[in-house]
Order: C-alpha cells, then sequence, then structure tokens
C-alpha cells in the first residue's frame, strides 16, 4: 500500500532512492554531486545547500558526517507499491497530461504535460509543470523528447489524450504503455476510467496528485501492479499496442524529428523504389508524422504503411505552392495509392479552371506571389516586388500564353496540373488568395494594371466586377 508522504522536492526523492540501494551513506560533498550534478568545495558548503534542496525531507537524515535513510520504507528492497520485477529493464518515462475534451467535439484539448525519467528506481531527469502553449511549450517539448529518448513511456492517457500529445510533440510516441489500456485489458475496467479507479481496483490508498514526483510514483506503483512476472517493459508495450514494422522503413523517429515545419510537399516510394503517394501539407513534420502515430488508422492508410520503404519530401515557399506542386506530380507521375478527388462547383465555373491567375501574399523582400496556369498547365509562377518588379516578366507571360491568339487558346508551356485539386484548394481558401480568369479581361495591360492596384493598396482584395473563380 502507498503509505508515504508526499514528496517536497525532487532532490530529495533522488537522493532517497540513491540511497535506499546503497549499504554505506554518502557525504554531502558527493551526495550533492550525485544528486545535484554540483561540485561543492567542503562538507559544511555541500551540507548547507543539501539541507535547503531537501526541505527537511524526513526521510533523510544528516548524521556523524554522513546522509542516510531515516524511515524503514527506505530501507534497500522496500519499494512500497511496486510489484518485484524481475525482467530486464532500460529507462522508463513517466508522463503526466492534463487537459480535456472540447465541449461539443470530441477532440481532447492538452493543457500541461510533465514527465520523469527513471532507471531501476533512481530518478535521472524530469521536466514540465508548464502549460504547452507559447515559448515555454515549446522549450517543454524539446526537453520531453530528450527524456523520451531510448526509453519506453509510461502513461495513464484519457481517450483521446496520446494523440493530442503526439500531435503537440509533432512525432509518433510509438514506444509506450498504455496504463489505461492495461486496465480495461488486465482488470476488466471501462475503456475510459481514470487514474483513481484503477488505484482503487488495484488496491492501492488513493491520494490527491501534488508534486511531480508524487504523481509519477502513483503511475509507477500502477505499473507495478499491472506487470507480470518476468514482463518486460517492451513486452507490455507489445501486449497493448500494434507496433509499426520499423526494421522495413528506409529511415527512424530521427528522420521523422528532423522533418522541418514548413510547408512543402513528401513522397512515399515502396521497397521497388515505385512512387505509391504524393501528398502536401502546411507543415511536413507535423503531417508526415501523423502518419505514425497512435490512433485507429483508415484501412487505407494501413495499406500505404504496409508497403511504404522510403519518404522524400520538399520544402517549398508556401501551402499555395505545395498545393500546385502536388497538383503537378500528381498529373504527371499518377502515383499508384493517389485516389482521384472532385470538387463540387457549377459548371460553369468548372470551365473557368482551365485558365487562372493566383495571386498570394509573399515572403519580403517580396509582396505578391503570381502562379500562370493556362489550359491546365502550370505556365510560370513569378515574384512581385513592392515596386512593381516582375510585372514585365509576368505582362510578357500573360501576353505570350493568355492573349496571343485572341480567337482560341495557346498552346500552353509547362507542366500539367491536377485540375480539381487546384479547385478544392481555392474553394477552401479564398479568403487568403485572389484567382481569376485573366482571359475574360481585355489585355496583359489591364491584368498587369488591376495587380498594380494591389500592390498600392498594400493588401489582397476582391477587384471591383473582376471575374472571381469562388465567391
Amino acid at each position: 500500500m502507498m503509505t508515504r508522504r508526499q514528496p517536497v522536492s525532487l532532490a530529495a526523492e533522488r537522493a532517497v532512492r540513491l540511497l535506499r540501494g546503497r549499504p554505506l551513506p554518502l557525504d554531502s560533498v558527493a551526495l550533492a554531486r550525485e544528486v545535484l550534478a554540483t561540485r561543492v568545495p567542503d562538507e559544511r558548503t555541500a551540507t548547507t545547500v543539501l539541507r535547503t534542496a531537501f526541505a527537511e525531507d524526513p526521510r533523510l537524515a544528516y548524521e556523524d558526517g554522513a546522509w542516510r535513510c531515516v524511515a524503514a520504507e527506505c530501507e534497500p528492497g522496500a519499494a512500497p507499491g511496486r510489484a518485484t520485477q524481475t525482467a530486464p529493464d532500460g529507462p522508463r518515462v513517466l508522463i503526466l497530461i492534463s487537459g480535456g475534451r472540447v465541449p461539443g467535439q470530441r477532440r481532447y484539448a492538452l493543457r500541461e504535460v510533465a514527465a520523469v525519467r527513471l532507471t531501476g528506481d533512481t530518478v535521472v531527469a524530469a521536466c514540465g509543470g508548464c502549460p504547452v502553449a507559447g515559448p515555454e511549450g515549446d522549450a517543454l517539448r524539446r526537453e520531453l523528447l530528450e527524456l523520451l529518448d531510448g526509453a519506453v513511456a509510461v502513461l495513464h492517457d484519457a481517450p483521446g489524450a496520446r494523440v493530442a500529445l503526439e500531435h503537440w510533440l509533432e512525432e509518433p510516441l510509438e514506444s509506450a504503455v498504455s496504463l489505461r489500456e492495461l486496465g480495461r485489458d488486465r482488470l476488466g475496467l471501462p475503456a475510459d476510467h481514470d487514474l483513481e479507479a484503477l488505484v482503487a481496483k488495484i488496491g492501492l490508498d488513493w491520494r490527491q496528485p501534488g508534486e511531480l514526483l508524487d504523481e509519477t510514483e502513483i503511475l509507477d506503483a500502477c505499473l507495478g501492479a499491472l506487470r507480470r512476472d518476468d514482463e518486460s517493459l517492451h513486452s507490455l508495450r507489445g501486449a497493448v499496442s500494434s507496433s509499426l514494422p520499423w526494421h522495413r522503413y528506409a529511415f527512424d523517429r530521427s528522420f521523422l524529428r528532423a522533418v522541418p515545419a514548413v510547408a512543402g510537399t513528401y513522397r512515399f516510394y515502396d521497397d521497388g523504389g515505385q512512387l505509391m503517394y504524393v501528398g502536401k501539407s502546411k507543415n511536413l513534420r507535423r503531417r508526415i508524422g501523423s502518419y505514425f502515430r497512435c490512433g485507429k488508422r483508415s484501412s487505407r492508410i494501413e495499406a500505404l504503411l504496409d508497403e511504404l520503404h522510403r519518404i522524400e519530401y520538399e520544402p517549398l515557399h508556401s501551402d499555395l505552392e505545395a498545393m500546385l506542386q502536388e497538383a503537378t506530380e500528381i498529373a504527371s507521375r499518377e502515383p499508384s495509392s493517389n485516389v482521384q478527388r472532385h470538387i463540387h462547383v457549377k459548371g460553369h465555373h468548372r470551365a473557368r479552371l482551365r485558365s487562372i491567375m493566383i495571386l498570394e501574399p509573399a515572403a519580403p523582400p517580396w509582396i505578391l506571389r503570381a502562379y500562370l496556369i493556362r489550359d491546365g498547365r502550370l505556365v510560370d509562377k513569378v515574384a512581385i516586388g513592392p515596386k512593381g518588379g516582375g510585372l514585365q516578366r509576368t505582362r510578357r507571360l500573360l501576353e505570350d500564353h493568355f492573349f496571343s491568339l485572341p480567337d482560341g487558346p495557346t498552346t500552353a508551356v509547362g507542366p500539367d496540373v491536377h485540375l480539381e485539386l487546384v479547385g478544392r484548394w481555392l474553394a477552401a481558401n479564398r479568403d487568403r488568395v485572389v484567382a481569376f480568369d485573366p482571359t475574360t479581361l481585355r489585355s496583359a495591360d489591364e491584368v498587369t494594371r488591376r495587380i498594380r492596384n494591389l500592390l498600392d493598396s498594400g493588401e489582397l482584395f476582391d477587384f471591383d466586377g473582376s471575374p472571381i473563380l469562388f465567391r
């Protein structure tokens, strides 16, 4: 039973776990080096530092020039609430998640994350206790990923919490043990039971969690009670979740972690080098990593992962450029696993999709980026500066490919694009870009004058009376 008081400091808990496994006490200089990773010049100074760090934890006493555990529970081998573990284990990371369901939705909203890494019974690192949003959240994400490196994660995840955690981490949490799933499978608890219900079912004493180490000790005690004799953490993980065939892939989790969080396209190949799938995303790291996260996958995604061997990605300037790159590759290379997609627009709008000019904001020093599509082909893309740099090139492209034959279309050059993908993207992003059919205007000069108006105004807006594709 878990009857010990709440630990009052991380340093004290580290000291208890360290001294519990040693036959002899340690002097203050040695203990400060082991527990605080600090070199203190003399015993007197080190003792003062440790007394402050331990915050008068009653389990620790300094007697006859050395530190020792004074509570019976600190004796070697007396790990309360934890079943004997004889199977060899590597490090484990106990993760605490706080959050809840978004009202009216099935999505889980992550608020705070904390974690402790242990080797055996020794705490070696900890992080967390701050919100996942903002600069503090970014730093916490990096710290947690470092803690998870080479370790098995252990957590009691509410339904949807692990998916939210992986989304925040932007990589899969493949090596993890879900105490909620274990409680469901081995103790017959409801699938949505909470940690307090698991503690009660096991027969441990429940107390309202307080400090980080106190909360993680509850998780560790539940883990010990749910494990069977000689059951390793890795086999326990396999008992509750299906692992992806990482051995068949030409990449690993470090590859997924290195993918940049920018817009771009990605390509999946099988082990024979055949292109299976082309996709695009505003955030390549998040999108590619989503294929390998936990949760139920569609049969199409499962089939894709079964054949996958290698991934390529290409960072690009914007989501629009990524969409056009995706559309050209699907049209020209016909990947085996891309499905035909349709948009639902009126027939007279569909005809306009043959010729399009798309204008979107560009990163400095440019103001706009123009994409010109003629007869289903991407003629070119042009960066346009604040003083009109690029307008003359745009005008020449319009004259050569849109207005050179007034009585009929020109023979367009450039790669084919998947026009239905373009149309769907424009329908979903009509507030971010201006898109129109330049051939409905009288001349290339009229088109460039309208672009000049956009430059002068400093913002994108619908031209008065212009033939916008989607209103």
